[in-house]
């Protein structure tokens, strides 16, 4: 989800102001669409930091560990999960998007395109690690984790975070509630940054 809204952003050039809380550019840009001069961008640029908005709280919360505990919800958590992600992407119409549809159009246009790019990217491989491995060494992860567990004094099953790993420029990371973090692949990749990372995921999940 979220690496198909930054390709439908990014491919429309959406001007969404700098100080808001998204990531840069992708590391590999989509070549940009071609659109009307009339169309409104600040207005899409809007509508399209709002859904993004969505679309991080959506993916996030599928890490929640009490996801589904008393609640007096029967559905399984995996159709939990795909209520909720409907809700806000629900390909291949886009009808939760119908109340912003200049938005839900661009979308339409680029989807096709956006999951050309993302299999593009998965071929190419820029992590530079073979597919299905974690962004983060597994040594690094417990390392830190059981740092966190020793400084607070609680036990290492305590100390759960998450962190996805999005293919945009630079190093850059965005913490989006406790415990859940977004990073660049080079965040990822650099051992220093990495690692102060995911002890702030790690210290912010505690107790959460």
């Amino acid at each position: 989800m979220l690496h198909a809204a930054l390709f439908i952003r990014d491919a429309a050039a959406l001007p969404v102001p700098a100080d808001e809380p998204v990531p840069p550019l992708l590391g590999h840009p989509p070549v940009a669409v071609d659109a009307s001069e009339s169309l409104d961008r600040e207005g899409l640029a809007a509508q399209w930091l709002e859904w993004w908005g969505e679309l991080v709280r959506c993916e996030m919360s599928e890490h929640d560990r009490s996801q589904g505990e008393d609640s007096d919800d029967t559905a399984l958590p995996v159709e939990r999960i795909l209520q909720r992600r409907e809700a806000v992407f629900d390909p291949p119409d886009f009808d939760s998007l119908r109340a912003t549809p200049q938005l839900q159009a661009l979308v339409l246009k680029n989807f096709r395109e956006s999951l050309l790019w993302a299999g593009e990217m998965r071929r190419r491989n820029p992590s530079g690690r073979p597919p299905g491995r974690s962004a983060f060494s597994w040594t690094l992860v417990k390392s830190v984790a059981e740092n966190v567990a020793t400084t607070y004094g609680v036990p290492h099953a305590d100390v759960t975070g998450a962190v996805q790993v999005l293919r945009v420029e630079g190093i850059w990371s965005q913490s989006t509630g406790p415990g859940r973090t977004l990073c660049s692949t080079a965040a990822a990749a650099d051992p220093d940054f990495a690692a102060a990372l995911l002890r702030d995921t790690f210290v912010s999940g505690l107790g959460a």
